[in-house]
């Protein structure tokens, strides 16, 4: 199995579960979108806010939003029959339409996860369905999105997800057959996760279907739908959930494995020698260090000065372009290497751009925002500052505020050598893709992991490269493991299964 190809595996359970995991994704093709795995680590485009739900009405990452078991004998507060006939009985909502019943209720949110209980109870035939609204106007008025079970779901339509259109007209844009009948009499369990506009169908752990069709209204809210039937539903929770963050790692999916200035084990370190290396050793993702030389043109290189790496002396910020150019940045690791360059971050970029890979820049010593904007300028013109060829990090705050300020769609990492008394406050504080960590300050508080998960917000841990820290970074459920050899890294993963 290959490091593109690995998927991930869920458990199977007892009942019929259904789950829809929607992640923010750029516009939808014309045909259904290939399964890409979430390991390649970024969206193809940034997906903004939605607009017109206002920051404060947001509720927190997994606050319930709604819970209803239908006590009583009235409609809870809140829901609105639009059509069909709605009644609380024997404590569930049973809902009757010969064409489209919809009772809408909840609130706007763009990430959320939209769970049930329902029972078909008489159908006009196994084509009549169910469906859990995604978002729909509370007045239930086109236009609408939802995904629908069938009862006779086996069936290669008995999952959809569709449109109804402005004018009123299906637009199915995705089919599938379960792999269980839902039938009528017996409970079904049905689950959404929904995160922007990406959707993934899941049939008891299994991958059923998925899109990135969906699109998303300013006050769409949730919604039941029935049609051609009589259905009963329990247990409808909806559960906010932390924005999507395609750089956490799945169940059964690997760490990124991030090449540490290159496969800096094997070649000399932020060279485009060592990146090759990287490239070919199957890395996620190439580390480089980016510096401002005298005359302002933006270089690779870690230290602050060129003589640990270099046959020559001197701090990098004082060394014009031409002196750097004449360095010889590989004889000091092997004579294989001399004559090898500092390379610029401009010919970093362009050598990604033409041969693949993608670039975990550290933004260093930059002494203002146009220096920050130099680099990300000379990326910019290779042609890779997208999010899925780009991630910023840095030591310095300062940095990463910079760097949201000039390219707010590019993910970002705080590097740190010891961990803060809050790291999720310093996640929020920056607006943080991910948290990066010495390997050591980590493992020696684990929870830390478990608790930027749960705010959304990714882990990737330096400079690790033993088999026995990258076993306990792997329990620990790091999401990126930062290493000079990738190579092995990589290896060490696939044997893993």
């Amino acid at each position: 199995m290959t490091r593109e190809t690995r998927s991930r595996t869920l458990r199977p359970t007892t009942v019929l579960v259904i789950s829809l995991v929607l992640t923010a994704g750029a516009s939808a093709p014309s045909a259904v979108a290939a399964d890409v795995p979430l390991r390649q680590g970024s969206p193809a485009t940034a997906v903004p806010l939605r607009q017109g739900s206002p920051a404060t009405a947001v509720p927190a990452p997994g606050a319930t939003v709604v819970s209803q078991t239908f006590g009583g004998t009235s409609l809870p507060s809140g829901w609105k029959a639009v059509s069909g006939t709605w009644k609380v009985q024997n404590g569930r909502l049973v809902g009757t339409g010969g064409s489209r019943a919809r009772i809408t209720f909840g609130t706007p949110l763009t990430d959320y996860r939209f769970e049930a209980t329902a029972r078909f109870v008489k159908v006009d035939n196994t084509s009549r369905w169910f469906a859990l609204g995604l978002d729909l106007p509370s007045s239930g008025a086109t236009p609408w999105w939802i995904a629908t079970l069938r009862s006779g779901s086996t069936a290669s339509n008995g999952v959809e997800f569709a449109r109804r259109t402005p004018s009123d007209t299906w637009n199915v844009t995705d089919t599938a057959a379960a792999v269980g009948a839902a039938g009528t009499g017996k409970d079904v369990r049905v689950r959404v996760d929904v995160r922007g506009m990406r959707a993934t169908w899941y049939l008891d752990g299994r991958k059923v279907l998925t899109t990135d069709k969906l699109r998303r209204s300013a006050n769409g809210r949730q919604a039941l739908l029935v049609d051609g039937a009589t259905v009963s539903f329990d247990n409808v929770k909806v559960t906010s959930l932390p924005s999507a963050n395609p750089f956490l790692r799945g169940a059964g999916e690997p760490a990124l494995a991030v090449a540490h200035r290159g496969a800096s084990a094997a070649a000399p370190e932020n060279t485009l020698a060592a990146q090759e290396l990287a490239r070919r050793a199957g890395a996620d993702w190439i580390e480089t260090d980016g510096q401002i030389s005298k005359d302002g043109v933006p270089y690779v290189m870690h230290d602050s000065t060129v003589d640990r790496t270099t046959d020559g002396t001197g701090d990098l910020t004082t060394l014009t372009s031409r002196q750097l150019d004449a360095l010889d940045a590989g004889s000091w690791f092997s004579a294989r290497y001399a004559g090898e360059r500092v390379p610029t971050l401009r010919a970093q970029g362009a050598d990604i751009k033409a041969r693949g890979g993608r670039l975990l820049l550290e933004i260093k010593r930059a002494a203002s925002k146009d220096q920050v904007a130099r680099m990300l300028g000379v990326l910019r013109e290779a042609g890779i500052l997208t999010p899925d060829r780009v991630f910023v990090q840095s030591f310095s705050k300062q940095h990463l505020i910079w760097a949201r300020e000039l390219a707010p769609e590019l993910p970002r990492g705080y590097l740190t050598s010891t961990l803060d008394a809050d790291p999720v406050a310093v996640a929020r504080e920056l607006g943080l893709t991910a948290y990066n960590p010495k390997a050591t300050a980590l493992t020696a508080r684990p929870s830390v992991v478990g608790d930027l998960h749960r705010s959304g917000v990714a882990t990737m841990a330096w400079t690790v490269d033993t088999t026995a820290q990258w076993k306990t970074l792997d329990s620990l459920g790091v999401d990126a493991v930062i290493t000079n050899r990738p190579a092995e890294l990589v290896a060490w993963q696939d044997a893993q299964g």
